[in-house]
């Protein structure tokens, strides 16, 4: 089993890996991802630590057609054309590491996470404290 959290964001609020992996510890989270890579030419598993331990998501880019998304949708989204995916399978401390990851990103870019791949959208002055909420109960399911 997959899952997708997919973050919508504008082309040009892109951050550079190193801006995400300082807002993701700067909102609190015990999440360090690898920063050695560039946008323009990465996909792929990244690797990741949460609390010390191996983590990880795999991390695609592309530009997304919003016109395949309802006009609901479209208007919500308005111009965050570039689509950002974390998957991960059945390791559920892969599933934290792409969840808050999801989250930083959507917040620091003024994005939208569609969590598991699907609307409604989170916004980004939400989407922390989804994750803050979120965080217990997926950490009470990684087994050590």
């Amino acid at each position: 089993m997959s899952v997708e959290n997919n973050v919508f964001i504008r082309p040009q609020a892109l951050p550079t890996p190193a801006d995400w992996a300082s807002a993701i510890r700067a909102a609190g989270f015990e999440l360090d991802i690898d920063t050695d890579f560039s946008w323009d030419d990465f996909e792929g598993f990244l690797p990741a630590k949460y609390k010390g331990q191996d983590a990880g998501f795999e991390l695609y880019k592309e530009d997304f057609d919003l016109s395949e998304l309802s006009d609901e949708e479209q208007a919500e989204l308005e111009d965050r054309s570039l689509l950002i995916t974390l998957v991960t399978h059945a390791d559920m401390r892969e599933y934290m590491s792409s969840m808050l990851a999801a989250a930083v990103l959507c917040a620091q870019a003024d994005g939208r996470l569609a969590e598991g791949g699907e609307p409604p959208f989170i916004k980004a002055g939400d989407v922390i404290q989804w994750a803050r909420e979120c965080e217990p109960e997926v950490e009470k399911l990684i087994e050590d």
